[in-house]
């Protein structure tokens, strides 16, 4: 019984630890040249592949399937970018470029609804795209530290002792 208890307790003590090591982000090495080059054309050929596709298709459901693979290809290189390129500006322009493509994305299914449903479409997708956006600017700001960052501290509390 007391060494159920111990391997009991164990095997919480190893998941504990395990669940601490997962909430920390671990720094990823920046991309190389060849590896962002391969990775762009991969994507600008799955972005051609998906087009051929949409092609095959007609009136309302094409015009969605070209905004869904225009906005995949537009979200996916602008992720590829913030990871050759890392910073908080990159992070946020590749999650803006999402939200908008997925806005765009919504308003092509809308086009199918008339009246006052494809106005509550719009709408929705509307404060989803806004949602999106204000999120993306508060990951930011969380990820430099915002105006109480140690740095910008002490450089308002030299301007305060200048005036």
């Amino acid at each position: 019984m007391f060494t159920k208890m111990q391997s009991l307790g164990l095997l919480l003590g190893l998941a504990a630890a395990n669940l601490a090591g997962a909430a920390v982000p671990k720094a990823q090495p920046p991309m190389t040249k060849p590896a962002y080059d391969a990775a762009k054309n991969q994507i600008d050929a799955q972005y051609k592949a998906d087009g051929k596709l949409c092609d095959r298709l007609k009136g309302q459901t094409q015009k969605v399937c070209e905004a869904e693979a225009k906005g995949r290809h537009d979200a996916l290189r602008a992720e590829l970018e913030a990871k050759y390129k890392p910073s908080p500006d990159a992070s946020q322009k590749a999650k803006n470029v999402t939200a908008d493509a997925n806005y765009d994305v919504a308003k092509a299914k809308c086009e199918a609804f008339k009246g006052g449903t494809k106005d509550r479409c719009m709408k929705e997708a509307k404060g989803a795209r806004e949602a999106a956006i204000r999120q993306a600017k508060v990951e930011k700001v969380q990820e430099t530290g915002g105006p109480f960052a140690s740095g910008s501290a002490h450089k308002n509390a030299k301007l305060g002792s200048a005036s």
